[in-house]
């Protein structure tokens, strides 16, 4: 995705966590814990035209401004090499700041077998069941701290993100809707995580992965200032949507994809992982791939950070990458397109 970012990295367990502020960020509808994740099995079938260099190499892609085009779609080109990539044998799956009923929705076409990370990496769920497998939680002393300090604003209210029955959850108070959180839900209609609250106490602090804070700059930016000397090890970022110009998102989580990544690469026997991104919360599972790809159209920070720079999101750069360099065909020409099956 494009945008001016300045983003200053978390210490892990600082007693002072640092704000990463993101303009022209993804948007997201978008603590710690251990992963446990089932064994996958996975069958090497013949693929036409694609193989591969080693069936061990896991590939974790971003969506937004990665692998989806600008307008938050697959090309049937990225849909048909990534298919055919899993269908080989190849382990691929996606980090992503977005919900799964969010990612799922815009990775329908993509037969995916691995566990798919979301909400920034926090929770990772299984695709085939579209259950929360583990979740990292955040700090319930964080948690009060974000109600204590909101309880009586008219312009920031929050937006907790709960586990209940193996599936995530998105609670606001019913009877407090600020702009933020009536924008949230006017562009969610019959969204199946909504729950609202008639009374915070319906949920407990210490079962919230994910806090969101929708409104204008300064009152979030505030917001963070008070909320730091509570927040030792957690990660805040501060964004605009770049698919709602004008609209500031304070996202509160305790983990990172890194994390993630870390453990899926474990569980799989991953024997190398390449990572594809393009935006400053992309650069943690950076510095946990062997190979880091950033698109042509990442952040300057993500690009410099990374050990490859391919093409745009527009151009179909990862799947591109995946066709030209894993593959025992000659490189596809430009402009040239596998058939979609």
């Amino acid at each position: 995705m494009s945008g001016n970012v300045i983003e200053r990295a978390r210490r892990r367990g600082s007693a002072r966590p640092e704000l990463g502020v993101v303009q022209g960020c993804e948007g997201v509808d978008r603590p710690p814990g251990s992963f446990s994740l089932l064994p996958i099995l996975l069958r090497s079938t013949h693929m036409s035209g694609l193989g591969h260099r080693n069936h061990r190499e896991l590939l974790v892609s971003d969506l937004d401004g990665t692998l989806l085009r600008p307008d938050a779609t697959l090309s049937a080109f990225t849909v048909s090499v990534i298919n055919e990539y899993i269908a080989s044998g190849g382990l691929f799956t996606y980090a992503t700041a977005r919900s799964y009923t969010s990612a799922a929705r815009v990775t329908a076409p993509l037969r995916l077998r691995l566990p798919v990370m979301t909400y920034g990496g926090v929770v990772v769920v299984d695709p085939l069941t579209g259950q929360a497998r583990q979740a990292q939680f955040l700090p319930a002393a964080l948690v009060e701290a974000v109600f204590r300090l909101t309880d009586c604003s008219r312009r920031v209210q929050p937006i907790v993100y709960v586990i209940r029955e193996g599936r995530d959850r998105a609670c606001w108070l019913a009877d407090r809707i600020t702009p933020g959180v009536a924008n949230f839900l006017r562009a969610r209609p019959g969204d199946p995580r909504l729950l609202p609250l008639s009374n915070r106490n319906d949920i407990g602090a210490a079962s919230v992965f994910y806090v969101s804070l929708i409104g204008d700059r300064q009152p979030l930016r505030e917001l963070f200032e008070q909320l730091s000397d509570t927040a030792g090890g957690c990660h805040f970022v501060l964004a605009e949507d770049i698919y709602s110009p004008g609209q500031w998102w304070l996202e509160v989580t305790s983990g990172t994809k890194a994390t993630a990544v870390a453990a899926l690469t474990a569980e799989v026997a991953a024997e190398r992982v390449t990572c594809f991104g393009d935006q400053l919360n992309d650069l943690p599972m950076f510095a946990v791939a062997d190979a880091a790809l950033a698109v042509a159209n990442a952040a300057p920070e993500v690009r410099a950070a990374a050990t490859q720079v391919i093409g745009a999101n527009t151009d179909d750069g990862v799947a591109r990458w995946i066709a030209e360099t894993l593959t025992t065909a000659a490189p596809l020409k430009s402009g040239s397109r596998p058939a979609v099956r």
